[in-house]
């Protein structure tokens, strides 16, 4: 039976009067960023005044897409096979076309959700905790998993709306799991807040309180439910068709009866409190349907082709011991074979398309046809490499003087890769390399190239079935010799592209790197450290991403029109005046315009403000940096020669490493 509707009413009314607090002592905003603060729109833009107006959605909407910024991978076995840790993260970027301002914030407020610091503590407390318990009987699970994923909500040009999902289970202990929604004004960049949709933020809160308690009613007595809502954060909320998405942050020492999961509620309870911004984000939310490209869809196979093609090695390369273990068996469950462990047989028994008959012990192999038997011992030799095997976000680790078993071209036959170092002493960390396949060493790797090498296996496109080959060597400062990519052809290795050196038509050197990404769909994306020909006396060092096709064994770099910015901790640090070393605090007074090469003025820096690169671009053989004052205004700059006198330079200090 449905509560009175006065019933959420009545119980804050009592908890107010038996604490003597006020509402608005309880309600406390998130503090803005100070170019959050003091963004404002542009008088001169053409914006609509409501969002219900005929012809405003064209006016209005800009192209928005969002791709992974970063993706993730680390996963280690023991010498037994087992899992110890396994760390998946993917996290997303925004592009904006001709709005690099919004792009610029909406990206920066994503980092904060970045959850990659973790990762050394995540791995070794781990291998710690696996390895005290490895001797004990009777242990309950050992593994260490963490998930951080994002899926896109709502993107209808004006409204931008993502649920980020983070899990950390470590080893036998519960995980530890959080959600963040969020919901961005694309025109600005600016993060949605119940300050910006309310003129009295208060007075929403308790309406979407009293929504919360509505819903959990049939719980009991909510008055503690209310004070903790109330005492909370409400700003964990996302912008639907349907309504406003909310997951109340009620912090860490919450009890068992508080929300820990996402409400919805409809626009119409909470539309009289909010202000005309409020009501024309909400009718576009309402006009637009959800963003359906980022949801997934648990396949019914692993493998669905698994019993009428071939699979090959890139199809098993990074597949984690779990999978491998169902995908083996569904080969079996096909032909209707009954499973002695309860957890396959619980798992086939929920599919559609399996009908359990035969008892194992009866079952036999002859059943099989000759592409399942090679399945098969393809992916029971990918099991039986669990214990040499170390995913990373830059492939499969190849270590040093230990045989992989590979499908490099394809074709569903393995090759035996082996490196060995050059070097007599124990340590081969600095070293020359020799590698063989087959046996046959293979004259493409270079002889003269010495220092700290790494090899990984890598899928870069998907469709061809290959799997390729990355070998990095770096010397004093990470100074890269070789950053160089090789596949398998008519049995031999041969060089794909070596990427180290020039790149940007000659206008850059990619020299130092901090990372790869490559997720198969012929796109690799290195960061590159401070790759273009300009002054980091001026503007400092930095990160972008530089970008490569690969199809048909050509690897091709893809000029962009801006490079943004990838490193945003610094920018972050500097705009909240978190900044002991006066990094991007301006010197001498600069102009930066409104266009590359033009002269129509954007703002003028004056010494003591900040002011922040956050993008590079190359236009007609010149460097360009896009600058950001606190005000939010964006502008150009153009970068003189390297070596000009830095008592030139427009900064106090700009961050510098290596």
């Amino acid at each position: 039976m449905k509560p009175h509707p006065l019933l959420p009413v009545m119980l804050l009314a009592l908890f107010l009067s038996v604490t003597g607090c006020n509402i608005s002592s309880q309600v406390q905003e998130t503090p803005a960023l100070p170019e959050e603060t003091l963004l404002q729109a542009d008088t001169n833009k053409k914006t609509s005044s409501h969002a219900g107006e005929p012809g405003t959605e064209e006016k209005n909407q800009a192209i928005v897409t969002v791709t992974p910024w970063s993706l993730h991978k680390y996963a280690q076995y023991s010498d037994k096979g087992v899992l110890i840790y396994q760390w998946n993260s993917r996290e997303p970027e925004v592009t904006i076309p001709d709005h690099p301002e919004s792009q610029y914030l909406i990206n920066r407020n994503l980092r904060e959700n970045d959850q990659d610091f973790r990762r050394y503590d995540f791995i070794n407390d781990s291998e710690e905790y696996f390895f005290s318990m490895e001797n004990q009987d009777g242990t309950p699970e050992r593994k260490s998993v963490f998930t951080f994923d994002y899926e896109v909500l709502q993107n209808n040009g004006k409204i931008l709306s993502l649920r980020q999902n983070y899990a950390d289970a470590r080893g036998g202990t519960a995980p530890d799991i959080h959600t963040y929604l969020n919901s961005y004004d694309v025109e600005t960049g600016r993060k949605i807040t119940l300050s910006a949709l309310s003129n009295n933020p208060e007075s929403l809160k308790l309406a979407l309180t009293r929504e919360i308690a509505w819903q959990e009613a049939s719980a009991g007595d909510n008055v503690s439910l209310i004070t903790q809502i109330m005492s909370g954060d409400l700003n964990n909320f996302a912008l639907l068709k349907e309504g406003i998405r909310i997951f109340p942050d009620l912090g860490i020492n919450r009890p068992d009866s508080s929300p820990k999961k996402e409400y919805l509620i409809p626009y119409n309870q909470i539309e009289k409190e909010l202000n005309d911004y409020g009501k024309e984000l909400t009718a576009f939310a309402q006009k637009s349907g959800e963003e359906t490209a980022g949801k997934k869809k648990e396949p019914d196979y692993i493998f669905p082709e698994s019993s009428t093609k071939y699979l090959t090695g890139a199809d098993l390369l990074e597949v984690d011991a779990s999978v491998l273990r169902i995908a083996r068996n569904e080969i079996y469950a096909r032909h209707g074979r009954k499973f002695d462990a309860v957890d396959l047989q619980e798992y086939f028994s929920q599919k559609t398309w399996y009908h359990g008959n035969i008892d194992p012990s009866d079952f036999t192999e002859d059943v099989l046809t000759e592409t399942e038997k090679r399945n098969l011992s393809l992916i029971r030799t990918a099991e039986d490499q669990l214990q040499s095997k170390e995913i990373t976000d830059r492939g499969v680790v190849l270590e040093p003087n230990r045989d992989y078993l590979l499908d490099l071209d394809g074709d569903g036959i393995c090759e035996t890769i082996r490196w060995i170092p050059l070097n007599d002493s124990a340590d081969w960390a600095y070293t020359g390399m020799e590698l063989t396949v087959n046996g046959q060493k293979q004259s493409c790797f270079p002889e003269d190239i010495w220092g700290n090498n790494r090899l990984t296996a890598l899928d870069l496109q998907k469709k061809d079935q290959e799997i390729e080959l990355h070998l990095e060597v770096s010397q004093d400062s990470d100074t890269l010799s070789s950053f160089s990519f090789y596949r398998y052809r008519n049995g031999r290795l041969e060089l794909i592209r070596d990427l180290a050196g020039t790149v940007c038509s000659g206008n850059g050197s990619l020299f130092r790197q901090n990372g790869l990404r490559a997720e198969g769909d012929g796109i690799l994306a290195v960061t590159a450290d401070t790759p273009f020909m300009g002054s980091s006396l001026q503007f400092g060092c930095y990160y972008v991403d530089l970008l490569f096709s690969y199809e048909n064994g050509r690897l091709e770099e893809i000029p962009q029109s801006i490079y943004p910015k990838k490193d945003y901790e610094l920018i972050t640090s500097a705009f909240l005046h978190e900044n002991p070393q006066n990094y991007y605090v301006v010197s001498q007074s600069f102009a930066a315009v409104t266009s590359m090469g033009g002269t129509a003025p954007a703002f003028s820096a004056v010494p003591g403000e900040t002011v922040c690169p956050i993008a590079w671009a190359i236009k007609d053989g010149s460097f360009y940096v896009l600058v950001m004052n606190e005000a939010g205004t964006c502008g150009w700059v153009k970068e003189t020669p390297w070596n000009m006198n830095p008592d030139t330079a427009y900064y106090v200090a700009v961050p510098v490493w290596g």
